[in-house]
């Protein structure tokens, strides 16, 4: 039967995979967003789009009335003057929380981040994610717990990134290209969170969300350029030039790196056991990925085709 689902942040790049997938499913979809009106898109899709504020709680409890399960994916990339980590992540773990259980809502799926311990200890972005991920276990709710790698997609802010960054220019400067990662599909992440909802099997877990493959920052880079068919010198660096890009860039609307991000940077983003849990199927590769994503992300299209196709398969 069809759950009653909150997603809290559910309007960014992978709210809008997992509400679409959760919608497929045959759920009935809320996400909250600060600013409702830039999701107006997603209303077509059969999702009701809700006004909140994670940072004062301000909303959520409304947003909530009558949901079975509440999907936190609330994460910031850099803090600003109005939105720091803290209220982002760990204060804003805190109100969701709260608000669960004011609404008696018994499932909560919390997306945190693959961090290694050092990134924890020495990033305010990782300190803040780890204390987040301790307000949920200690919720006393029926809780699970995401830790994904990167996330890729034709929305993603890594690779549309340097799509863009590379479409001038010959050169292409990389900071600490051989920090490894596990890149993982949204498609693949938003399964794991769907098959979730309701499922008594995943229930006081914490699960690894990351590709089978481990690649350097570089590496990833090199497939991507040559995914576009672009001709690029990647030129790595140097510390202190990171540093100085990172202060000046401090002052811009969207920062090119934050202090805090060359500091996360400097720590590998991949698994210590499975990378990816077999109850939710297998991943995608990520180099069977990068054409599609390269000519407009027609992958999501095609996998969106095959899950329905094997839906009415099992069907008839």
């Amino acid at each position: 039967m069809g759950k009653r689902i909150c997603i809290i942040g559910g309007t960014g790049f992978v709210g809008r995979v997992i509400a679409r997938q959760a919608v497929d499913a045959g759920h009935e979809v809320s996400v909250t967003s600060r600013h409702p009106e830039r999701a107006r898109d997603m209303l077509v899709k059969g999702i009701q789009v809700l006004k909140s504020d994670i940072t004062t709680g301000k909303g959520i409890e409304d947003a909530m009335q009558g949901c079975d399960t509440v999907i936190n994916l609330v994460g910031l990339l850099f803090p600003t003057r109005r939105n720091s980590f803290e209220a982002a992540h760990s204060k804003g773990a805190n109100h969701v929380i709260d608000a669960c259980k004011k609404t008696g809502v018994s499932q909560l799926l919390h997306m945190s981040a693959l961090l290694s311990d050092a990134a924890i200890a020495h990033t305010e972005y990782g300190k803040t994610k780890h204390q987040a991920e301790e307000y949920v276990r200690q919720s006393g709710l029926n809780w699970t717990i995401f830790r994904p790698s990167i996330i890729i997609g034709s929305q993603d802010s890594f690779l549309m990134r340097f799509k863009q960054l590379s479409s001038i220019g010959s050169v292409l400067p990389v900071i600490s290209g051989d920090t490894k990662f596990q890149p993982i599909w949204v498609e693949d992440v938003a399964r794991a969170f769907v098959q979730s909802i309701g499922n008594p099997k995943v229930q006081q877990q914490v699960y690894t969300l990351a590709g089978n493959d481990v690649y350097t920052f570089k590496a990833m880079l090199d497939m991507w350029m040559q995914a576009l068919g672009r001709k690029r010198t990647l030129l790595p660096v140097p510390n202190i030039g990171a540093k100085i890009i990172a202060t000046v860039s401090k002052f811009l609307p969207t920062p090119i790196i934050t202090a805090d991000q060359l500091k996360l940077l400097q720590y590998d983003n991949i698994s210590q056991g499975e990378a990816f849990p077999s109850i939710f199927g297998e991943t995608t590769a990520f180099t069977s990925l990068l054409p599609s994503l390269a000519t407009g992300g027609q992958a999501a299209q095609l996998q969106q085709a095959l899950n329905k196709a094997r839906t009415h398969y099992r069907r008839s």
